[in-house]
């Protein structure tokens, strides 16, 4: 009927009267349902009902075909999809004239109904990517001229569209970057350090009927600023093994990235024995190559790859072979078992025992040696380092405090002894060995034996106070008839026949703390000798 009417339309045209009518403007919104009435045509039409026939002249343009009429209810109806984001915006039919064709006796009346499509909120904004990423370089002295754009939202209902900017973290952006919502520009507030930080994560949201949002991400380019570090200023590069290859790894740290952070190393006096990968910087030793030499510090150089300038710095690797020397500790008044020594004392004189050092690798005795001795208890020790013998240090604050306590005439010292061997004329070959050591002393016996007498008094002594040094324990002290002699330096006392030491002078512990004194037994009958000679050593201690 429709093509009917076209052709009708033209070909009577010359029989027939004709009118085109214009018919008042309407609106209908977009996205009706197929079927919906647009609008009667009864009040629009005059005397549609008793018109011979009507319908709708067929649009120039397939694109326009989206009305039909039902002529049962006399009405437009919706035929097809009305999108107005397609028809106005891309295909500027904002306005659709539909043309009615009506045909009487002898007339044919063209009534056109302009029809304006309504926009709707029926599309949901969106970006065209999920995520935008902007590379920053590190440390720029220029960041304040610099601007990055963001990427625009789009509506295709052309609503007005804001936009705000947060964090991850959803907190604002302050003191790193200012957000110009206008233009759609991010500005940084700051020069950004890699290391510091290397990734920002923001989130830019689009605002209208509904939002959307996309991720920004933000990369701190990396450049060439930092020099590689060693982690700590100087390490120790331990060699306990001849037999195997000894391995040190270099510990050294760049916190540039790519090229700016890869190492390349090298040992700068290069010492036989030693090598080095110049790639991971594992160091290795083979005894089979190495040659003593007086210096015990590696120095290894580093260096980046970075552009357009590489950093390079120094590490210092300290060198010790443990394994050259053997530490043997002989004794004759010991019990020995590996690094287990129990020395039951007679005589405090006497050297405990000495130390024999053999070089492995010219098997012989070291001649260049330097002994160090660290005992769990300080000072209590005398290592005479000519002979390399330990004896016991009788200026030792620590064991005076013991051998004049004769509440116990029998007591155990338990100690550690650590022995530190270093050659002087090539340092980088040392050697540690520690042992434990149980001392029994037997006071009693030290008296006897070695006709030392350990005293201790307190330095709030009134001067002529009487400290009587009887002892049934030895020969000189415990007979009164005995004429004895006696001898200080100091003249901080004398003695009386009674064996009686008497004070001359008020005592002062911070001052002298120790005295040694001198008693000689006069012959009977005689008016020169003198025999058994007994030392005293007084040890002063704060009342």
């Amino acid at each position: 009927m429709f093509r009917i009417l076209c052709i009708i339309f033209f070909s009577v045209s010359f029989n027939y009267s004709q009118t085109i009518k214009h018919l008042n403007e309407i609106s209908i919104e977009e996205e009706l349902s197929i079927g919906s009435i647009v609008t009667s045509l009864i009040d629009k039409i005059p005397n549609l009902e008793q018109s011979n026939e009507y319908d709708l002249v067929t649009p120039l343009s397939i694109d326009l075909d989206l009305f039909s009429i039902n002529h049962s209810q006399h009405c437009l109806i919706i035929k097809n999809r009305i999108d107005y984001e397609n028809l106005c915006l891309k295909k500027n039919h904002c306005i659709i004239s539909v043309s009615i064709a009506v045909s009487n006796d002898d007339t044919i009346d063209v009534y056109i109904l302009p029809i304006r499509i309504l926009n709707k909120n029926d599309n949901l904004i969106k970006f065209l990517v999920n995520r935008t990423i902007i590379e920053i370089e590190e440390n720029d002295e220029y960041w304040f001229k610099k601007n990055y754009t963001l990427p625009h939202a789009y509506d295709d209902d052309e609503d007005l569209i804001t936009y705000s900017i947060y964090l991850q973290n959803w907190n604002k952006p302050y003191g790193l970057f200012e957000f110009d919502e206008k233009n759609l520009l991010l500005k940084p507030l700051k020069k950004f350090d890699r290391e510091e930080q290397n990734i920002y994560l923001l989130r830019l949201i689009a605002h209208n009927q509904n939002d959307i949002s996309t991720d920004i991400i933000i990369l701190i380019k990396d450049i060439n600023d930092n020099i590689p570090k060693c982690q700590q200023n100087q390490t120790l590069f331990l060699i306990t093994n001849q037999s195997l290859i000894s391995k040190f790894l270099l510990n050294v740290t760049d916190y540039d990235e790519g090229d700016n952070g890869k190492l390349e190393y090298n040992i700068e006096n290069s010492l036989l024995g030693f090598s080095i990968d110049r790639y991971n910087g594992e160091i290795k030793f083979d005894y089979k190559k190495w040659i003593r030499s007086n210096e015990s510090i590696l120095i290894i150089n580093i260096s980046d790859h970075g552009k357009p300038l590489r950093l390079s710095t120094k590490c210092f690797i300290e060198i010790k072979l443990i394994f050259l020397y053997d530490i043997d500790f002989k004794s004759n008044i010991s019990l020995i078992n590996q690094t287990n020594i129990y020395i039951n004392i007679e005589n405090i004189d006497l050297s405990l025992g000495y130390f024999l050092i053999y070089d492995k690798q010219y098997n012989k005795s070291c001649l260049d040696c330097l002994i160090n001795i660290n005992s769990s208890l300080n000072d209590i020790f005398y290592f005479n380092y000519l002979t390399y013998d330990l004896y016991l240090n009788l200026n030792s604050i620590i064991l005076m405090k013991i051998l004049t306590n004769y509440i116990h005439y029998k007591e155990n010292i338990s100690l550690n002894i650590e022995i530190n061997i270093i050659n002087l004329k090539y340092p980088s070959i040392q050697s540690t060995k520690i042992y434990s050591f149980i001392i029994h002393l037997n006071k009693l016996n030290l008296l006897i034996n070695s006709n030392i007498f350990f005293m201790k008094i307190y330095d709030n002594i009134l001067l002529n106070e009487h400290i009587s040094i009887y002892n049934r324990y030895h020969h000189c002290l415990n007979n009164q008839s005995n004429q004895l002699i006696l001898i200080d330096p100091t003249d901080t006392f004398h003695i009386d026949k009674k064996f009686n030491l008497i004070l001359n002078k008020y005592l002062n512990v911070k001052q002298q703390n120790i005295y040694y004194l001198t008693v000689q037994q006069k012959q009977t009958n005689s008016t020169n000798n003198v025999s058994s000679i007994l030392r005293f050593l007084i040890h002063l201690d704060q009342a």
